[in-house]
């Protein structure tokens, strides 16, 4: 059977099952013949099923105590044994930190919340009861009794909390040395908020070592994936010693979470040095509120999204109560699963070559979650993310650690408007980057100011975020809310903001130079805006700037529909990864469509690159037409339905 670190393509199964009046037995309607048939049909790499969701009831008759009350067959013994004949690796789905049902039996090690309640989900972490007394245990069981290869931990560190126990006080203090002098840092401005936050992010990060290490001790085979953990949720080194990164991205508008969450973990996965570089995303087949599945065009999109960028792909799709698997929705992924065969091997594992990259900030992100490791406040990075992605400029997502002695390797780096700031180092950094003749892009008022005050010769108007300007790009006219003009000795402006009567009168996005080097500036929060309503001329505003900036390897030169161009290489191969980006994905009035119109016509040029020998389409292995017109190489790709791969063999 297939490590996670060699599988490109797996299915997801779960229901989180609970007891309830009228539930049917676990196990009731599951057969042999229906594991056999999705083992033999779909030939997923790995399958991962129900074990313990977020209620805290196991699925299968555990020795733990926390077994669900009714169960007519052992289900897990009969997938394991199922899936080990047909030689597909089995994963478990684990909730962890969100335990329901042990924190009825154990209410002491809930969450204390900051009024002495305690939650009724999240589990502590600073004293490791649960991990000892439950989730060590079960892995152990799941492990040696059933030999299955795997588990995915659940509700992790999105689901962790802010732990008030008298017992996590006392630690912080002793470790830390700092009196708390019995007020809590409970909200933003208390003395040692963000102290005390940090302390919390570290008692899970322990808290991830403690049950890792346990049972690797005992079953080093066994594989461990912490749900989210070391993410754009965590965008931080990993420092525990799990088997392979993963998460579940959001069900609705999944092309646009996917883009942005693949490109976060990329870098994230050479920070853990055990993985062997093994990652993957998890769609879900159907879009909420409701149980609407999706056609199998939108999860081919979808797995375009992460396969592209170097990720395997897995698909959920819940079980019945009883456990079964729902093989009518199952079916239709066989589908799925031959465009992700037809293309791992030009696809997964690989990396993406540096090009431009978007600032994560780790230290930004941590001052501004509403949880400790939350998603909240994305939108910035995640709308930036895909507008380049929607405009053709091959892009990655670094945080400080990945950018750390890798700053020269890009052509330009991108920092989004920060919700409060960079720390001073990476301000350095950034302007160290420049000075030896990198381009840098700010974006955001809040964000230009940040650089203006480090030295910076710019200024930025003070404009309210509602407030709404005319912005001139080229030649178009468009209305935009909170655009601030800037200035700037020797600046070369790229638009304009215009007056009532549309007419310009001041700069609304400049490049500057600035020692070797070269500073963009658009200070308006463009990433947000495109997040919340996409214009094509905000895609227009980021080429006038960025074709100052610098000279990508591959652009489009011409095409109709909106095409997102990805620089990869994989294993001493250099391909150019076209993932087309049209469709409803984003549209909240539509569940699912099985139609996804095509890109037409498309030519690339490549860049400041000599001629290549050869230039050869995936799947299929067709050659691409090359032409040279006043210098400039030119690829005529024509038509691309969903996913397509040029190698580029020189």
């Amino acid at each position: 059977m297939k490590r996670r670190s060699e599988s490109s393509f797996g299915l997801h199964f779960d229901f989180h099952a609970r007891p309830y009046p009228g539930r049917p037995p676990v196990g009731l309607t599951l057969k042999e013949e229906d594991i056999r048939e999705i083992c033999t049909l779909i030939r997923p790499d790995f399958i991962q099923i129900d074990c313990k969701g977020h209620p805290g009831w196991a699925s299968y008759p555990t020795e733990c105590g926390n077994g669900m009350p009714e169960q007519v067959q052992d289900t897990l013994a009969l997938w394991r044994r199922v899936t080990k004949e047909e030689d597909v690796a089995l994963y478990m789905h684990y909730s962890g930190v969100w335990d329901s049902n042990y924190i009825t039996k154990y209410p002491e090690d809930a969450v204390m919340h900051a009024d002495g309640t305690r939650s009724e989900n999240a589990t502590r972490t600073q004293d490791f009861s649960y991990a000892d007394r439950l989730l060590i245990p079960q892995m152990c069981e799941l492990a040696g009794k059933y030999g299955v290869d795997g588990i995915w931990i659940d509700g992790e560190c999105w689901c962790t909390e802010t732990d008030f126990d008298p017992r996590t006080v006392a630690a912080f203090e002793k470790e830390t040395g700092i009196d708390l002098g019995g007020k809590l840092p409970a909200n933003r401005g208390d003395a040692y908020f963000d102290e005390y936050r940090d302390y919390c992010r570290e008692l899970f990060r322990r808290y991830v070592r403690h049950y890792t290490d346990a049972v690797h001790a005992k079953y080093p085979d066994f594989q461990i994936a912490t749900n989210w953990g070391y993410t754009d949720h965590m965008p931080e080194p990993v420092t525990s010693d799990v088997d392979f990164l993963s998460g579940d991205f959001d069900p609705n508008n999944s092309f646009r979470v996917a883009r942005y969450a693949a490109r976060a973990i990329a870098q994230q996965i050479y920070t853990a040095p055990k993985a062997g570089g093994a990652w993957d995303l998890m769609a879900w087949n159907f879009r909420i509120p409701g149980h609407i599945p999706k056609h199998p065009v939108q999860m081919m999109q979808e797995a375009a999204s992460v396969i592209s960028v170097g990720g395997g792909f897995q698909n959920y799709i819940t079980q019945y109560p009883d456990g079964a698997p729902r093989m009518e929705e199952i079916r239709r992924m066989k589908k799925v699963g031959d465009f992700v065969r037809a293309r791992q091997d030009c696809c997964v594992r690989g990396r993406i070559v540096p090009e431009c990259a978007i600032l994560l900030s780790t230290y930004d992100r941590h001052l501004r979650s509403d949880g400790l490791f939350s998603r909240s406040g994305h939108e910035n990075t995640a709308g930036l993310t895909a507008l380049f992605c929607d405009t053709g400029y091959s892009v990655e997502i670094a945080s400080e650690h990945t950018l750390a002695g890798r700053y020269d390797e890009y052509k330009c780096i991108v920092v989004p408007e920060m919700h409060y700031e960079l720390d001073t180092k990476t301000v350095e950094e950034l302007l160290a980057y420049v000075n030896r003749g990198g381009s840098l892009l700010l974006v955001g008022k809040k964000t230009a100011r940040m650089f203006a005050d480090a030295g910076v010769p710019l200024t930025v108007s003070d404009t309210a975020h509602d407030t709404w300007r005319w912005v001139r790009c080229g030649d178009f006219v468009t209305a935009m809310p909170g655009v601030c003009s800037v200035g700037a000795p020797q600046m070369e402006s790229a638009a304009f903001v215009g007056n009532e009567e549309r007419s310009a009168h001041a700069t609304a996005a400049a490049v500057l130079p600035f020692g070797n080097g070269k500073i963009g500036v658009i200070p308006t929060n463009l990433g947000a805006l495109y997040s919340e309503v996409a214009q094509f001329v905000h895609r227009d505003l980021i080429t006038a700037v960025c074709d100052r900036l610098y000279t990508p390897t591959v652009r489009i030169r011409e095409g109709i529909g909106l095409a997102e161009l990805v620089l990869t290489e994989k294993n001493g191969h250099r391909y150019i990864q076209i993932l087309n980006a049209n469709g409803q994905h984003a549209n909240r009035a539509v569940a699912n469509e099985n139609f996804l119109p095509p890109i037409v016509d498309l030519v690339l040029s490549l860049g400041n690159v000599a001629q290549p020998k050869q230039v050869v389409r995936y799947p299929g292995g067709a050659d691409v037409p090359i032409s040279v017109e006043d210098g400039e190489v030119l690829l005529h790709v024509g038509r691309v339905d969903v996913h397509e791969i040029l190698e580029i063999i020189d």
